[in-house]
């Protein structure tokens, strides 16, 4: 008898799970997708997007998200202007528009990552750097930039909407780890799951990118987490063979909580 393939629960709007989904297909996972965050371009933001992309020195990119929202909406043939992303995935997706290399920091994928490239430096004094990203999120490093003497402007393209989730049709049989992608997701998500699902959701393994999730979620009781790369990563040093052989983690607790990476 075949073994069912274990599942990948991609916690994360739908519009941005597609590539995730397929890279769990690549490597011979089943992907389920749950949303409790959608994302809703917003048209008045998108609307002064082109004055504000006019006066910008440099530009820094917030998400894959930010780009795929409001690239479209931008003449990004001219060559001159610096673009900086918040990492490599965002790196990825911002040269398919620019056609040309993007700055971004190969040693995180954060604010304080991005504060560290050298090429703040490198801007005169008092040059405007807009940022595009959604409504809401960290200011940390505009107000670093501002000390710098850099001025900052700030481009809202999207909104983070809640969704409802519905569990009534819920099959947890064969998910074997969750991956998600931000603390809003994190909470949004663990404020709707129903008690009988509770333990379930808590003792999953879940993988995500930065150390902030990975404690909003031991937060929320979650017992295994493990901070990664990419889910592409996640999922070649996890083989399928160790989770056939160990089982579920919300089986119990047969799974190793560490492995060398």
């Amino acid at each position: 008898m075949e073994t069912a393939k274990p599942i990948m629960l991609i916690v994360r709007p739908s519009a941005r799970a597609a590539e995730d989904v397929e890279t769990c297909l690549n490597a011979g996972w089943r992907a389920e997708v749950l949303s409790p965050v959608e994302i809703e371009a917003d048209a008045a933001g998108l609307e002064l997007l082109s004055e504000q992309y006019a006066r910008a020195d440099a530009v820094f990119w917030v998400s894959p998200t930010a780009i795929e929202t409001a690239a479209p909406y931008l003449n990004l043939s001219d060559g001159i202007k610096i673009h900086i992303a918040v990492g490599q995935v965002s790196r990825r997706a911002l040269e398919r528009y620019l056609g040309r290399t993007v700055i971004a920091p190969h040693d995180g994928n954060d604010s304080e990552a991005v504060l560290r490239l050298p090429v703040w430096d490198g801007l005169r004094e008092g040059g405007r750097v807009l940022f595009v990203r959604g409504h809401g999120g960290r200011d940390f490093l505009m107000r670093r930039l501002w000390e710098k003497g850099l001025q900052t402007e700030l481009a809202e393209v999207y909104f983070r909407r809640h969704k409802p989730l519905n569990f009534q049709n819920f099959q947890s049989e064969n998910i074997t780890a969750a991956y998600i992608t931000s603390t809003e997701l994190v909470q949004s998500l663990f404020a709707q799951v129903p008690p009988q699902f509770s333990r379930f959701f808590e003792s999953l393994l879940y993988f995500t990118h930065h150390p902030r999730i990975a404690e909003a979620l031991k937060r929320e009781g979650v017992r295994s987490v493990e901070t990664v790369p990419s889910l592409e990563y996640a999922l070649s040093h996890f083989p399928i063979f160790l989770f056939e052989r160990f089982g579920s983690v919300a089986d119990g607790p047969a799974f190793p909580k560490k492995l060398n990476r």
